[in-house]
């Protein structure tokens, strides 16, 4: 058999529950103005005048119902609805220390996926249920170097589980089952700037490390067990972002970015230690790119209410498109409000819509697992963001 078949790599959410969200992620890396900016550009930080401290709970749902063609080789379903509601969220600390130096703290969620079908459906052979979860902790550092200029640098400490259930397509009318399940730890860095040119306009640029993950567990198929390994890539990025204040009512936020999806060109799974199998499947990823727009608009002092749409291409073509990682390119709608209680405390809480496009499918990797075509209709995510911050 070819016993798996999984897609551990080209599923990016940025989304956390955060201010940032009202914006559609626009102006990320400029916005500079709360404690996810520890996150976001630590450069940043050297603008806030007090600690922040803030959290962020995020409940999100994906919507993925698959519908099969003519063409797909194996019997069974369409799988049923493989979403569902989720929780995430994060957690933020800024605080400038003096008038140069600003220190930062954050836990998020930047990577995951988590999908659930039929045990019966037409992709069984591939996927039953994948499920990653990937954890940032990342300190930071900012230093000032004059009026216009700021400097930010994070260390990366990262945690990834992957688990992944698939049918196994054996003689008779009886299919067998598989388990693979792997975890592992790994560094990084973050590099930042803000600029800073005029009081109503700043720039700011973020790199982020590529993490590669070597994740080591078991394969537990039939009555035999075995240790697994295989790898999981998380890739270097690239994020430059405006924000300009027209007025004391209006400022704009853009964004442009880019990920180095095209380094995740092959999965190689090692089974018993590279002893026993070894499978190979080549994934013909791309790198992926993005652009944002949003808004921030103040009807009342205490008040901030903000808007943003963004845009971000596939890492996949319709042709190497698997039944594990049925994800398009990506288009986000946000809303956002925030209220100022006092000098203290802030809340607020947002919605976006993310459109994960048509999602069509045709996919063969060998006879045994079948060719499997459609198109899944449709499929998108609600998220929502509720957030709080406190400053001492």
């Amino acid at each position: 058999m070819s016993p798996v078949h999984g897609q551990t790599g080209g599923l990016s959410f940025p989304e956390d529950g955060g201010p940032i969200n009202g914006t559609a992620q626009a102006g990320q890396a400029a916005v500079a103005r709360d404690a996810q900016t520890a996150w976001l550009n630590p450069a940043g930080m050297t603008r806030l005048e007090r600690p922040e401290f803030m959290v962020t709970l995020q409940p999100f749902n994906i919507g993925m119902e698959f519908n099969q063609t003519t063409g797909t080789s194996v019997v069974g379903t369409n799988g049923g609805d493989a979403g569902g509601w989720f929780p995430s969220g994060g957690l933020f600390l800024a605080a400038p220390v003096s008038d140069r130096w600003a220190f930062g703290f954050s836990i998020t969620a930047p990577s995951g996926l988590a999908l659930d079908y039929d045990n019966n459906w037409v992709g069984r052979y591939y996927t039953t249920r994948v499920q990653l979860v990937v954890l940032n902790i990342e300190p930071s550092v900012a230093f000032k170097i004059n009026d216009n200029w700021s400097l930010g640098a994070g260390l990366d400490i990262q945690y990834a589980n992957f688990e992944q259930d698939l049918a196994v397509n054996l003689p008779g009318p009886v299919d067998g089952s598989a388990l693979i399940s792997g975890d592992s730890w790994q560094v990084g860095f973050s590099l930042s700037v803000l600029w800073q040119p005029l009081e109503t306009t700043r720039f700011g640029l973020r790199y982020r490390s590529e993490m590669d993950h070597s994740l080591s567990g078991d394969l537990v198929a039939l009555t035999a067990t075995a240790p697994v390994d295989t790898s999981l890539l998380l890739p270097q990025s690239l994020t430059f972002s405006a924000y300009h204040d027209f007025n004391d009512t209006v400022a704009l936020l853009a964004d442009i970015g880019w990920q180095n999806w095209s380094a995740f060109e092959r999965t190689i799974i090692a089974i018993d230690g590279g002893a026993g199998t070894q499978v190979e499947i080549p994934r013909n990823f791309k790198d992926t790119f993005g652009v944002g727009l949003g808004f921030h608009m103040r009807p009342a002092e205490n008040w901030l209410l903000m808007a943003g749409a963004s845009y971000a291409s596939s890492a996949v073509s319709d042709a190497d498109r698997s039944p594990d990682l049925p994800v398009d390119r990506q288009i986000r709608l946000s809303v956002g409000l925030e209220y100022e209680i006092n000098e203290a405390w802030t809340v607020g809480g947002n919605f976006t819509w993310i459109d994960l496009g048509a999602n069509n499918l045709d996919f063969e990797a060998n006879a045994n697992q079948g060719r499997v075509t459609g198109f899944y209709d449709p499929a998108n995510m609600y998220v929502l963001g509720i957030y709080g911050a406190y400053r001492f």
